[in-house]
């Protein structure tokens, strides 16, 4: 009898638990149907592994291809990430005005970077940061309302100058066979953004500065490489993936070792009256805050020689790769479009001369010059994914519920090849920037350097470099393909940036009457923030 009466109190309570767990499986069931019918409309892939095995090919072909058939907001899964792509203007632009979509991805890799920086910081830190480097790099002439332009016009073009001595001469050894104008490029662009943050200048060939770039290549390539670990956190420890994770953290602490260097150097010759260069920026204001008792409160307490090391590197990647691969983008669509390029070089002749090098205050009258570097921009769209944002909250958005942490992907590309804002886009024509009247237009889907709270710090400095840069080099050279060699692709390699196949460029050079250098029209400018501050 007792037994029976166990028996049936175990059933009871059994069948009572079974109630509950189906219930709170059914609840279950229900809230997560109800968060995929708030989200965007989407592939969702396979469990675990999301939509990750159905991308073939670059990720920005194929997350253009999704939004034919989704729409331009649409959500999928990448492994246990949740992303949102906006591939219509209207939305990146609505976004991206609205803080809580100014986060960043929280992943196994932007652990490496700890935080740090401008780039990958969040918060509070990223706002301070972000408002601080803005002024400092105002003050030194990099953004529309700086007012050392003309002294950052004097560093860009003893840049240029090296550069096109540099040409001349590897022109006129290697005719034959043209010129790999992709080292050069990278020591030239690589000096600019030095001078400006560590006051240091490379020499060609340089061993060091040989390093320098070695570890910024390969960085890329280790990130690239590693880029799954951000989808499927899992795989790190898969044995190849972790031998490839220790050598990016050697690759880190190597470049971390040698920002140090500037930043100890820079200690040792530190003068408050005379602020040299964005690192003595960041001195004063250390030096600044222990004054105040505020050390320890600095950069939201964190490390600071860690994040001068970031900032360097922030400034560094971000300043150097995307100019000198649209740079050499425009050097492949030249070789393309011959008929461009005379157009350039006769607008050139006409306005500058043939006895100097074009100046920043030529630029107005140049429209045809820079209506090809805008569509140089567009047609490469190098950034196709744009920089990747994450929400910091739930966030309505276009009457769908985007949770917290979703990844944004505003998809520049599609953006830039969207037959509907521009005719025929695949086709190369400067002409789309430029009114009936001659006048260059921007039209507001035109996004080469982002929008938003997060869009690109350095944006006139890129302007400026990608104007004395392209119309200098134009000038002074026909550019050409080397006999006998195909023209290079204009697919393009996807990685952190689309960059072009390896080439080489036959050049011609176009004879100034006066001079091959343009150290005559840039005098030495004394170009410290101090100095600036000096001259109003």
């Amino acid at each position: 009898m007792f037994l029976c009466k166990f028996l049936l109190a175990f059933l009871t309570n059994v069948k009572f638990l079974l109630v509950v767990l189906t219930f709170l499986v059914s609840y279950k069931i229900y809230l997560w149907i109800k968060k995929q019918r708030s989200l965007p409309p989407g592939p969702w892939g396979l469990p675990i592994l999301g939509y990750l095995p159905f991308l073939k090919g670059d990720a920005h072909i194929s997350f253009k291809n999704l939004s034919k058939k989704y729409g331009p907001i649409y959500s999928t899964k990448l492994g246990d990430q949740l992303i949102v792509v906006l591939s219509d203007y209207r939305h990146i632009r609505e976004a991206f005005r609205k803080e809580e979509f100014s986060g960043r991805p929280h992943t196994e890799l932007s652990s490496i970077l700890g935080g740090y920086g401008v780039i990958n910081s969040d918060g509070k830190l990223w706002k301070d940061q972000r408002k601080f480097v803005y002024e400092r790099l105002r003050n030194f002439g990099v953004t529309a309302f700086g007012k050392g332009k003309k002294a950052m016009e004097a560093r860009i073009m003893k840049e240029v100058d090296m550069f096109l001595k540099s040409l001349q001469s590897q022109a006129s050894t290697n005719e034959s066979k043209g010129v790999d104008v992709n080292p050069l490029l990278a020591t030239s662009i690589s000096n600019v953004i030095c001078s400006i943050v560590m006051s240091v200048r490379f020499q060609n060939e340089d061993p060091q500065f040989e390093r320098f770039m070695n570890l910024i290549d390969e960085g890329f390539k280790l990130f690239e490489s590693m880029a799954v670990v951000n989808f499927l956190p899992f795989v790190k420890y898969f044995p190849s993936l972790r031998k490839t994770k220790k050598t990016l953290s050697k690759n880190r602490d190597e470049m971390g070792e040698y920002f140090q260097e500037k930043i100890n150097e820079h200690r040792t010759t530190f003068d408050s009256s005379n602020i040299r260069d964005v690192l003595d920026s960041y001195l004063f204001e250390i030096e600044k805050a222990k004054s105040e008792n505020r050390s320890d409160k600095l950069f939201n307490g964190m490390n600071h020689d860690r994040q001068m090391q970031q900032i360097i590197g922030d400034l560094f990647s971000a300043g150097m790769e995307t100019i000198k691969n649209t740079l050499q983008w425009g050097l492949v669509y030249m070789m393309h479009k011959p008929d461009v390029a005379k157009a350039v070089q006769d607008e050139l002749d006409a306005v500058v001369g043939r006895g100097r090098l074009p100046s920043l205050e030529d630029m107005p009258f140049l429209p045809y010059t820079e209506a090809t570097i805008l569509e140089i921009l567009r047609r490469s769209s190098i950034v196709a994914l744009g920089t990747i944002h994450a929400v910091t909250r739930d966030v309505k958005f276009n009457g769908y519920t985007i949770p917290k942490n979703t990844q944004i992907v505003p998809l520049l590309h599609a953006v830039h090849m969207d037959p509907e804002l521009w005719e025929n886009p695949e086709e190369f024509n400067p002409n789309r920037f430029l009114t009936p009247a001659g006048r260059v237009t921007k039209p507001e889907f035109f996004l080469p350097f982002g929008v938003g709270r997060r869009m690109c710090l350095g944006d006139t400095l890129a302007r400026m470099e990608l104007f004395l840069f392209f119309s200098s080099l134009m000038h002074t050279f026909r550019i050409e393909s080397p006999a006998g060699q195909p023209l290079p692709n204009l697919k393009g390699n996807a990685g952190v940036t689309i960059t072009p196949d390896d080439h080489r460029v036959y050049l011609i050079p176009r004879k100034l009457e006066t001079s091959d250098s343009c150290e005559f029209l840039y005098p030495k400018i004394d170009t410290t923030e101090s100095a600036l501050r000096n001259r109003g």
